[in-house]
């Protein structure tokens, strides 16, 4: 401020909260008492504006000295007036609102305070102001800049997709780090622009910087609707056994149109018997027994004391039922109590959509899963796989174990569990047999995957969607089922040594038993 300067009576108050005082100061020289009372005049008949009326201070009368400094608390306003001539509204140490004073700019002399004004106002700052217009006309220029080299093909789409989704945090591009704040996307892509010899690399590492922060949304979307749908499934499954969800591989959600059932449901005139009719006498099922529910149906007992397979592929398995004395944990009930292993659904990066994974080593023989679905008429199947084949993708699996004529399929299509999503290889890990237990209709076997070796924690779990056996002992089931034409091809990406390329291609000498396709 300038040395001599009026009384701080001036104007009022306003609502923002101060910093600390700045010992900056004025001197005020009084000659007389009479000036002195004069200045108490100008406090008094000096009304405060409506903008600063919520505003109090303590203080706020004139310390006693004729001649004292004045220190500047804070500037509170800037203007202009009609002349052309700038002031700043100047709040005095230890005076009330009431005698906050408009002060000419050049008797500031507090440039801490300006420069602490115009960073809680920049608008009122006219540089800012024109620093502004200047930064929006540059702006529109780079947005067209950046639309002229925003031209992503394909694979710079994937591999922004892949960087946004894969499970680790911090990724490069060419030593370049990706995962950039939007501040920082921006002050690269000034950067980018500004330079007079624009370099190929850096427009390419600052497209990928815009897709990838487009995709970011979309990833954080995404991951919340995948929870949602591990949380149905999980209380569909009551938890028993936990099925987990994971994409680290593209944007893809949740299919629409499905849900997660536990066991079969029986579609449109089609009705699952389940009251047997005769049951085994055995308190212990498996001591070799002929009186036992496998020997009984002519063939022989399916399991091991420890719920393992000892039967070859294209065995029939019946397990004990409802009329059997045997409790239910009776070795010769595995498919019915369920599953029991830890499984993920996960995205695939080999273009085959959604795949199961275990979480858990499974043992040789072991049951996995069942092939769950809603069971429909053959009529109604083959309705439903005009219109799946058109789509290129069908989950029917024909139930053509005992009949020339399939009576019924399973079409996981829309209701269906974990084994929904289930891969096919043409070197598979698991084996499909055909199970019966409380329902004995010879057309309506229930579906069981068991794991043909030992399958290792993280490992994908498959099974041939063609045939499930090289040889098998009931030659009416087998001559039945060569009867089934497999009419639906498509590419096969299994990956496997002896992939046949065509996913419904039969392998020499094999039949099909349970005609499944898939996309």
């Amino acid at each position: 401020m300038s040395d001599i300067h009026d009384d701080p009576s001036k104007l009022g108050d306003m609502e923002t909260e101060r910093p600390e005082s700045v010992a900056l100061s004025v001197s005020v020289i009084s000659d007389d008492s009479k000036q002195d009372e004069q200045l108490k005049k100008k406090r008094k008949s000096k009304k405060k504006p409506d903008a600063y009326k919520s505003r109090k201070r303590s203080r706020s009368t004139k310390p006693a000295a004729k001649s004292e400094e004045y220190e500047v608390e804070m500037i509170i306003d800037h203007k202009t007036d009609e002349e052309g001539h700038e002031f700043y509204l100047v709040h005095w140490k230890g005076w009330s609102d009431d005698d906050d004073s408009w002060v000419p700019v050049e008797d500031c002399e507090c440039p801490a305070l300006i420069a602490e004004f115009y960073q809680r106002n920049p608008d009122k700052n006219p540089n800012a102001v024109e620093n502004k217009e200047k930064n929006t006309a540059e702006s529109a220029q780079l947005q067209s800049y950046i639309e002229g080299i925003l031209k992503p093909a394909n694979e710079d789409i994937d591999l922004a997709i892949q960087l946004v989704c894969s499970a680790t945090d911090r990724h490069k591009l060419n030593g370049f780090k990706i995962h950039f704040s939007n501040e920082e996307i921006n002050k690269y892509a000034f950067m980018v622009y500004r330079k007079k010899q624009k370099l190929l690399q850096m427009e390419k590492n600052l497209m990928m910087q815009l897709l990838t922060r487009d995709f970011r949304q979309r990833r954080v979307d995404q991951l919340v609707r995948l929870k949602e749908w591990e949380d149905e499934i999980n209380e569909a499954t009551q938890g028993k056994p936990p099925v987990k969800i994971e994409n680290n591989v593209d944007l893809d959600e949740p299919p629409v149109g499905f849900t997660y059932v536990t066991q079969c449901k029986a579609g449109d005139g089609v009705v699952i018997p389940d009251d047997p009719v005769i049951g085994c006498e055995c308190l212990d099922c498996i001591d070799g027994r002929k009186t036992c529910c496998g020997p009984m149906s002519g063939t022989q007992s399916a399991y091991t004391k420890a719920g393992r397979l000892k039967v070859p592929v294209g065995t029939p398995i019946y397990e004990c039922n409802s009329r059997c004395k045997c409790g239910p944990e009776c070795p010769n009930r595995v498919v019915q109590r369920g599953s029991k292993l830890k499984l993920c659904i996960f995205r695939t990066s080999n273009g085959c959509g959604w795949g199961v994974k275990t979480l858990e080593t499974i043992r040789k023989n072991s049951f996995v899963i069942e092939y769950v679905g809603e069971i429909i008429t053959n009529e109604e199947a083959e309705k439903r796989g005009v219109q799946y084949d058109s789509e290129g993708r069908t989950y029917l699996f024909d139930l053509d174990f005992n009949d020339i004529d399939c009576v019924y399929s399973v079409d996981a299509a829309h209701q269906g569990n974990v084994a929904h999503f289930i891969n096919h290889s043409c070197d598979p890990n698991l084996a499909v047999f055909a199970m019966w237990a409380n329902c004995m209709d010879p057309n309506m076997p229930r579906l069981a995957l068991f794991a043909q070796r030992d399958i290792h924690v993280g490992e994908e779990l498959t099974f041939d969607y063609a045939s499930s056996k090289t040889e098998n002992p009931q030659e009416k089931t087998a001559a039945n089922s060569v009867a089934k034409e497999v009419t639906v091809k498509n590419e096969c990406r299994c990956g496997a040594a002896n992939c046949r390329k065509i996913m419904f291609s039969l392998p020499e000498n094999q039949v099909i038993a349970p005609f499944l396709k898939v996309d």
